[in-house]
Protein backbone atom coordinates (compact mmCIF):
# COMPACT_ATOMS: atom_id res chain seq x y z
CA UNK A 1 0.00 0.00 0.00
CA UNK A 2 3.44 2.13 0.08
CA UNK A 3 2.06 2.95 -3.49
CA UNK A 4 -1.21 4.06 -2.37
CA UNK A 5 -0.12 6.34 0.33
CA UNK A 6 2.23 7.75 -1.79
CA UNK A 7 -0.91 8.80 -4.29
CA UNK A 8 -2.94 10.05 -1.03
CA UNK A 9 -0.06 12.77 -0.36
CA UNK A 10 -0.12 13.66 -3.77
CA UNK A 11 -3.64 13.98 -3.96
CA UNK A 12 -3.78 15.96 -0.76
CA UNK A 13 -1.31 18.86 -1.31
CA UNK A 14 -3.44 18.82 -4.91
CA UNK A 15 -6.52 19.55 -2.63
CA UNK A 16 -8.03 16.62 -4.74
CA UNK A 17 -9.09 14.69 -1.86
CA UNK A 18 -12.07 17.15 -0.45
CA UNK A 19 -13.33 17.60 -4.19
CA UNK A 20 -17.08 17.26 -3.64
CA UNK A 21 -19.40 15.70 -6.01
CA UNK A 22 -21.56 17.73 -8.81
CA UNK A 23 -24.53 19.03 -7.00
CA UNK A 24 -27.64 16.99 -6.65
CA UNK A 25 -29.70 16.09 -9.40
CA UNK A 26 -33.39 18.06 -9.45
CA UNK A 27 -36.24 16.87 -8.67
CA UNK A 28 -39.98 18.14 -9.55
CA UNK A 29 -42.64 18.48 -6.95
CA UNK A 30 -43.73 14.50 -7.06
CA UNK A 31 -40.21 13.42 -6.40
CA UNK A 32 -39.40 12.70 -3.12
CA UNK A 33 -36.57 14.75 -2.01
CA UNK A 34 -32.96 13.14 -0.11
CA UNK A 35 -31.33 14.74 2.38
CA UNK A 36 -27.52 13.22 1.68
CA UNK A 37 -26.37 11.83 5.21
CA UNK A 38 -23.38 13.14 7.23
CA UNK A 39 -19.88 11.74 7.11
CA UNK A 40 -20.43 9.54 9.96
CA UNK A 41 -23.19 7.67 8.19
CA UNK A 42 -21.57 7.52 5.17
CA UNK A 43 -19.19 5.50 7.40
CA UNK A 44 -21.65 3.21 8.93
CA UNK A 45 -23.71 1.92 5.99
CA UNK A 46 -25.01 -1.17 6.50
CA UNK A 47 -22.90 -4.55 5.56
CA UNK A 48 -22.82 -4.60 2.27
CA UNK A 49 -20.95 -7.19 -0.68
CA UNK A 50 -20.70 -8.28 -4.14
CA UNK A 51 -20.47 -12.51 -5.65
CA UNK A 52 -19.01 -13.06 -8.84
CA UNK A 53 -16.89 -15.95 -10.25
CA UNK A 54 -13.94 -14.13 -8.75
CA UNK A 55 -15.31 -14.71 -5.46
CA UNK A 56 -16.87 -12.33 -2.83
CA UNK A 57 -15.32 -8.58 -1.87
CA UNK A 58 -17.12 -6.78 1.08
CA UNK A 59 -17.23 -4.52 3.46
CA UNK A 60 -17.94 -4.67 6.97
CA UNK A 61 -18.03 -1.57 9.75
CA UNK A 62 -15.82 0.52 7.43
CA UNK A 63 -13.18 -2.78 6.63
CA UNK A 64 -13.09 -3.80 3.05
CA UNK A 65 -12.32 -7.90 2.52
CA UNK A 66 -11.36 -10.06 -1.00
CA UNK A 67 -12.09 -14.16 -0.68
CA UNK A 68 -10.82 -15.10 -4.11
CA UNK A 69 -12.12 -18.23 -5.68
CA UNK A 70 -11.80 -20.98 -5.22
CA UNK A 71 -10.12 -20.99 -1.84
CA UNK A 72 -12.28 -18.08 -0.98
CA UNK A 73 -9.43 -17.36 2.17
CA UNK A 74 -10.49 -13.60 3.97
CA UNK A 75 -7.87 -11.34 2.90
CA UNK A 76 -8.62 -7.58 4.83
CA UNK A 77 -7.33 -4.79 2.53
CA UNK A 78 -5.20 -2.33 3.99
CA UNK A 79 -6.54 0.99 3.33
CA UNK A 80 -5.97 4.66 4.66
CA UNK A 81 -9.80 5.50 5.35
CA UNK A 82 -13.35 4.01 6.75
CA UNK A 83 -14.77 2.18 3.36
CA UNK A 84 -18.34 2.00 2.42
CA UNK A 85 -19.05 -0.10 -0.66
CA UNK A 86 -17.18 -2.65 -2.92
CA UNK A 87 -17.81 -4.39 -6.25
CA UNK A 88 -15.93 -6.82 -8.75
CA UNK A 89 -15.23 -4.99 -12.20
CA UNK A 90 -14.16 -8.79 -13.77
CA UNK A 91 -11.77 -9.65 -11.87
CA UNK A 92 -10.56 -7.08 -9.88
CA UNK A 93 -12.33 -6.12 -6.51
CA UNK A 94 -12.74 -2.11 -6.25
CA UNK A 95 -13.76 -0.39 -2.85
CA UNK A 96 -15.30 3.20 -2.39
CA UNK A 97 -13.48 5.43 0.08
CA UNK A 98 -15.42 8.62 0.28
CA UNK A 99 -14.10 10.61 2.70
CA UNK A 100 -10.70 10.06 0.59
CA UNK A 101 -12.89 10.69 -2.67
CA UNK A 102 -11.13 7.73 -4.07
CA UNK A 103 -12.13 4.09 -5.54
CA UNK A 104 -9.06 1.57 -4.87
CA UNK A 105 -8.17 -1.94 -6.17
CA UNK A 106 -8.77 -3.96 -2.60
CA UNK A 107 -5.89 -6.23 -3.68
CA UNK A 108 -3.44 -7.49 -6.19
CA UNK A 109 -1.88 -4.17 -8.73
CA UNK A 110 -2.56 -1.32 -6.65
CA UNK A 111 -4.63 1.25 -8.21
CA UNK A 112 -6.99 4.65 -7.34
CA UNK A 113 -8.94 6.67 -8.88
CA UNK A 114 -10.26 10.32 -7.97
CA UNK A 115 -14.26 9.85 -8.37
CA UNK A 116 -15.49 12.11 -5.90
CA UNK A 117 -17.75 10.69 -2.55
CA UNK A 118 -18.26 7.45 -4.53
CA UNK A 119 -20.58 5.58 -1.90
CA UNK A 120 -22.17 2.45 -4.45
CA UNK A 121 -20.72 0.54 -6.74
CA UNK A 122 -21.82 -1.65 -9.42
CA UNK A 123 -19.64 -3.82 -11.84
CA UNK A 124 -20.26 -0.56 -14.29
CA UNK A 125 -20.65 2.42 -12.46
CA UNK A 126 -19.63 4.28 -9.71
CA UNK A 127 -22.33 6.04 -7.71
CA UNK A 128 -21.39 9.46 -6.00
CA UNK A 129 -23.52 10.62 -2.63
CA UNK A 130 -25.67 13.11 -4.22
CA UNK A 131 -26.49 10.00 -6.64
CA UNK A 132 -24.33 11.37 -10.28
CA UNK A 133 -22.51 8.49 -11.65
CA UNK A 134 -19.65 7.61 -13.59
CA UNK A 135 -18.08 5.01 -15.51
CA UNK A 136 -14.86 2.73 -14.61
CA UNK A 137 -13.46 5.13 -17.30
CA UNK A 138 -14.07 8.31 -15.52
CA UNK A 139 -16.91 9.48 -18.33
CA UNK A 140 -20.23 10.87 -16.88
CA UNK A 141 -23.16 7.63 -16.69
CA UNK A 142 -26.93 8.46 -15.57
CA UNK A 143 -26.90 8.55 -12.11
CA UNK A 144 -30.29 8.18 -9.48
CA UNK A 145 -32.40 10.25 -7.90
CA UNK A 146 -30.86 10.98 -4.65
CA UNK A 147 -28.85 9.44 -2.39
CA UNK A 148 -28.12 5.09 -3.44
CA UNK A 149 -28.85 2.77 -0.88
CA UNK A 150 -28.11 -0.07 -3.27
CA UNK A 151 -27.21 -0.73 -6.72
CA UNK A 152 -26.47 -3.47 -9.02
CA UNK A 153 -26.00 -4.26 -12.87
CA UNK A 154 -28.77 -6.35 -13.71
CA UNK A 155 -28.87 -9.91 -15.78
CA UNK A 156 -29.74 -8.04 -18.56
CA UNK A 157 -26.55 -5.58 -18.51
CA UNK A 158 -28.90 -2.31 -17.26
CA UNK A 159 -28.23 -0.93 -13.84
CA UNK A 160 -30.51 -0.57 -11.22
CA UNK A 161 -30.28 0.73 -7.69
CA UNK A 162 -33.02 1.53 -4.61
CA UNK A 163 -32.58 5.12 -3.50
CA UNK A 164 -35.51 6.49 -0.95
CA UNK A 165 -37.24 2.96 -0.90
CA UNK A 166 -38.07 2.95 -5.02
CA UNK A 167 -36.48 0.77 -7.70
CA UNK A 168 -34.99 2.74 -10.42
CA UNK A 169 -33.05 2.41 -13.65
CA UNK A 170 -30.34 5.01 -13.33
CA UNK A 171 -29.93 7.27 -16.36
CA UNK A 172 -30.63 10.48 -18.10
CA UNK A 173 -32.91 10.95 -16.34
CA UNK A 174 -33.62 8.54 -14.09
CA UNK A 175 -36.76 6.11 -14.25
CA UNK A 176 -39.22 5.32 -11.29
CA UNK A 177 -39.88 1.47 -11.78
CA UNK A 178 -41.50 0.64 -8.72
CA UNK A 179 -42.52 2.67 -5.56
CA UNK A 180 -42.36 1.17 -2.19
CA UNK A 181 -39.90 -1.71 -3.32
CA UNK A 182 -38.37 -3.29 -0.71
CA UNK A 183 -34.83 -3.74 0.86
CA UNK A 184 -32.71 -5.91 -0.77
CA UNK A 185 -31.92 -5.76 -4.58
CA UNK A 186 -31.06 -8.97 -6.34
CA UNK A 187 -30.40 -9.97 -10.14
CA UNK A 188 -32.06 -11.77 -12.00
CA UNK A 189 -30.27 -14.05 -14.77
CA UNK A 190 -30.86 -13.00 -18.16
CA UNK A 191 -33.70 -10.42 -16.94
CA UNK A 192 -33.21 -7.33 -15.00
CA UNK A 193 -33.38 -7.02 -10.96
CA UNK A 194 -35.56 -7.25 -8.22
CA UNK A 195 -36.26 -6.97 -5.06
CA UNK A 196 -36.96 -8.64 -1.57
CA UNK A 197 -37.76 -8.26 2.03
CA UNK A 198 -34.58 -10.33 3.27
CA UNK A 199 -31.30 -11.44 1.15
CA UNK A 200 -32.19 -13.45 -1.88
CA UNK A 201 -30.39 -14.80 -4.85
CA UNK A 202 -31.91 -15.75 -7.78
CA UNK A 203 -29.95 -19.16 -10.20
CA UNK A 204 -31.29 -21.39 -13.10
CA UNK A 205 -32.00 -24.12 -10.20
CA UNK A 206 -33.95 -21.97 -7.73
CA UNK A 207 -34.77 -18.96 -5.65
CA UNK A 208 -32.63 -18.72 -2.58
CA UNK A 209 -32.72 -16.51 0.17
CA UNK A 210 -31.87 -15.59 4.37
CA UNK A 211 -34.59 -15.35 6.11
CA UNK A 212 -32.53 -14.14 9.38
CA UNK A 213 -32.98 -17.70 10.87
CA UNK A 214 -32.59 -20.33 7.51
CA UNK A 215 -31.48 -20.76 4.20
CA UNK A 216 -34.11 -21.64 2.20
CA UNK A 217 -34.56 -22.70 -1.18
CA UNK A 218 -38.32 -21.32 -3.10
CA UNK A 219 -40.13 -23.34 -5.43
CA UNK A 220 -41.87 -20.95 -8.67
CA UNK A 221 -44.89 -20.30 -6.19
CA UNK A 222 -42.45 -18.90 -3.37
CA UNK A 223 -43.02 -21.76 -1.09
CA UNK A 224 -39.94 -23.10 0.78
CA UNK A 225 -38.99 -26.35 -0.69
CA UNK A 226 -35.68 -26.92 1.72
CA UNK A 227 -34.22 -25.08 4.21
CA UNK A 228 -31.49 -25.27 7.12
CA UNK A 229 -30.70 -23.50 10.15
CA UNK A 230 -28.90 -20.33 9.37
CA UNK A 231 -28.11 -17.05 10.92
CA UNK A 232 -28.56 -13.56 9.02
CA UNK A 233 -26.22 -12.48 6.38
CA UNK A 234 -25.56 -12.00 2.69
CA UNK A 235 -26.03 -14.40 0.01
CA UNK A 236 -24.83 -14.86 -3.98
CA UNK A 237 -23.29 -17.47 -6.60
CA UNK A 238 -19.51 -18.08 -6.79
CA UNK A 239 -19.00 -20.68 -9.56
CA UNK A 240 -22.15 -21.99 -9.78
CA UNK A 241 -22.39 -22.29 -6.02
CA UNK A 242 -24.81 -20.91 -3.28
CA UNK A 243 -22.01 -18.93 -1.28
CA UNK A 244 -23.48 -17.01 2.11
CA UNK A 245 -21.69 -14.69 4.29
CA UNK A 246 -22.21 -13.21 7.88
CA UNK A 247 -21.05 -9.96 8.70
CA UNK A 248 -17.95 -11.19 10.91
CA UNK A 249 -16.68 -12.97 7.96
CA UNK A 250 -17.62 -16.40 8.46
CA UNK A 251 -18.30 -18.01 4.32
CA UNK A 252 -20.16 -21.00 3.75
CA UNK A 253 -20.43 -23.17 0.18
CA UNK A 254 -23.83 -24.79 -0.67
CA UNK A 255 -24.63 -26.84 -3.41
CA UNK A 256 -28.09 -26.50 -5.49
CA UNK A 257 -29.73 -28.90 -3.17
CA UNK A 258 -28.12 -26.97 -0.15
CA UNK A 259 -25.86 -29.72 0.76
CA UNK A 260 -22.89 -27.90 2.64
CA UNK A 261 -19.53 -28.56 0.80
CA UNK A 262 -15.76 -27.19 1.45
CA UNK A 263 -14.70 -24.29 -0.91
Amino acid sequence: MKRLALTLLGLSSLGLLGACAPAPTQRTQSQRIQTPPARAALNSLPFQADFSDAGVTWVSSGQAYVARAPSLRVQPAPLPTPAVAAAWVGSVAWGALPDAGLIVTLDGPPETRVVGRAVRLSSQRIYRQDGSAVNYGGGAAGGVLGFPQAVLTGGDGEEYALVGGDLERPGSPPTVLSAGAQAYLYRLPGRGAATSNVPTVQTDQGLYRLSGTQLERLDAAGRTVTGLPHGPGLIGVVGGRIVTLSADGRIRVFLSDLREVRP
